[in-house]
């Protein structure tokens, strides 16, 4: 019985020691971490610039926040991440979609189209290519050939990917707006706002060959009038 008590007795005094040392261990992790997030510059996480409501621009400017120069940048920001989100419900479909790749490189674009936007400013318009433009006009042709002609007003629906390219043509129209403001005083170029009318034709078309690769029905817009003569 003395054996067995010398035995626990230990037991119970190496255990106490291993705890003991595992808390000095993490005590002084935890210390080490909060030095290193002690290190990191607060400025590096977030400027505060904004607080007073107005924005930096790529001219070095200072602009107020609901600048319309704001409002196209915004526009065409939030137009990228909807494409981005249409891009990654295709990518989720049980099918192919063939046009991924492509909106991928509207992406590239348009971030391009921001820094334009960025360093626009009137008399001092720096060319946007064309070349951009024509590749869409490219892109719709090949697949308009895919799909029937669209005779009627079509309603946004179809499935997530078909849905998602919708608003994202909603979203393309607002940013061609916003840059036409910028395009009308001289302070971009036109090109920009082209790019722009087109991008919004091609998301239509694609649009429709989302719901064609999910085997989607297309909601036609049906009038009213004809809603009830079907009625009657």
């Amino acid at each position: 019985m003395d054996a067995i008590r010398i035995a626990l007795r230990r037991s119970n005094i190496i255990y106490k020691a291993t705890v003991q040392a595992s808390s000095r261990n993490c005590s002084r992790s935890r210390s080490q971490n909060t030095r290193v997030m002690s290190s990191v510059s607060q400025e590096a996480l977030f400027s505060r610039d904004g607080n007073t409501g107005h924005g930096f621009i790529d001219t070095n400017d200072t602009k107020p926040k609901d600048d319309q120069i704001f409002n196209a940048l915004g526009a065409t920001d939030e137009l990228s991440s909807y494409i981005g989100l249409a891009r990654e419900f295709a990518c989720d479909s049980n099918v192919q979609h063939p046009y991924v790749d492509k909106l991928k490189r509207v992406q590239m674009i348009l971030f391009d189209l921001n820094h334009a936007i960025s360093r626009s400013s009137p008399g001092r318009t720096k060319p946007f290519e064309a070349k951009h433009t024509k590749d869409l006009e490219e892109w719709i042709v090949e697949y308009a050939t895919q799909l029937p002609p669209a005779e009627d007003y079509i309603i946004p629906g179809g499935g997530k990917a078909c849905a998602s390219l919708h608003v994202a043509r909603t979203i393309c129209k607002r940013a061609e707006r916003s840059v036409a403001l910028l395009v009308r005083d001289g302070a971009l170029d036109g090109e920009a706002q082209v790019y722009l009318n087109r991008l919004s034709d091609f998301l239509l078309t694609i649009s429709r060959i989302a719901a064609k690769c999910d085997e989607r029905t297309e909601n036609i817009y049906i009038p009213r009038a004809e809603v009830s003569e079907e009625k009657q």
